[in-house]
């Protein structure tokens, strides 16, 4: 007796096992789509639920008698829920989410009933928001670093480069948003002694890290100053090299014309002809060649 209870527990077990399988992890990204797989045997009369296991359950999407059925959707999942209705009858009933939100993640549960019998699949899903932009800025005798839209709760680290021989003093602002996005701020006092230097912020989030740099804005303004005189000098010697130019050009033209009046009064040279090259500032006199020997 003993034996066949034993025999009819695992044959439940293995039942079970075969009908449910394990929680699958998909991760989402903030506002993009994200697609919950799930498939069955293919077979005759396909219908699939899909649910989100929260408090009392909520309808996600379903689709039975040939068409969706949305009447009873939860309204949060209102138009951004569907299935590839055409590869259902292949056994594809993996759902499709747009417009991927905070609130999204949890556990759902993909529930594919028909002739050859009931399947269910576990997702648990989870919401990523990475690091898209960091932010720094100069406001007096201190710089802030931001970044905005994040989830989960980000971290931000400040740095130097090279290595600051003063502990760096900042005070940071974690904000959540209507969205369940977080915003987060620091701002770090610049020691007065600490010259030379590259301020580092680095906001680090589950998915990705994102770091901007800012140089000290003493050597960044000796920088500027240093370029601004170089223009200055740059300038002015442009400024007096054109003048030079221009009365160069003019006494090469008085030169030309005084030597072609010369010429054209006292005629060519024995024995040569006058030719003025084209495109050219230069007269050249030719000669006629000698005779060669035969």
């Amino acid at each position: 007796m003993t034996e066949v209870k034993c025999v009819v527990f695992w044959g439940v077990v293995t039942f079970f096992w075969t009908l449910c399988r394990g929680d699958r992890d998909v991760s989402c990204v903030f506002s993009e789509v994200c697609i919950l797989p799930c498939s069955f045997q293919p077979a005759d009369g396909p219908a699939v639920r899909w649910t989100r296991l929260a408090a009392g359950g909520s309808a996600v999407h379903s689709y039975y008698d040939g068409r969706d059925q949305v009447q009873h959707q939860n309204q949060n999942f209102r138009g951004r829920t569907s299935l590839f209705v055409d590869q259902i009858s292949s056994g594809n009933a993996s759902l499709l989410l747009t417009g991927v939100k905070v609130q999204d993640q949890g556990r759902y549960v993909c529930n594919c009933s028909s002739s050859a019998g009931t399947r269910l699949a576990f997702i648990r899903v989870s919401v990523d928001a990475p690091v898209k932009t960091v932010n720094l800025r100069r406001a007096e005798n201190r710089i802030i670093c931001s970044s905005d839209g994040i989830y989960p709760e980000p971290n931000l680290t400040w740095s130097t480069e090279p290595q600051s021989k003063f502990v760096l003093h900042s005070s940071t602002l974690v904000q959540l948003t209507e969205q369940q996005l977080f915003n987060i701020s620091s701002s770090l006092t610049v020691p007065d002694n600490d010259t030379d230097l590259t301020y580092v912020c680095t906001v680090t989030s589950r998915k990705n890290h994102k770091t901007e740099r800012l140089v000290n804005p003493e050597t960044a303004g000796r920088a500027q100053g240093f370029g601004i005189v170089a223009g200055v000098i740059l300038v002015s010697m442009s400024t007096m090299a054109v003048p030079f130019c221009v009365e160069k050009c003019i006494k090469s033209r008085k030169s030309k014309r005084f030597l072609q009046q010369n010429i054209l009064l006292e005629g060519p040279p024995e024995n040569g002809s006058l030719m003025e090259t084209p495109d050219s500032e230069e007269t050249q006199i030719l000669h006629p060649q000698e005779n060669q020997p035969g």
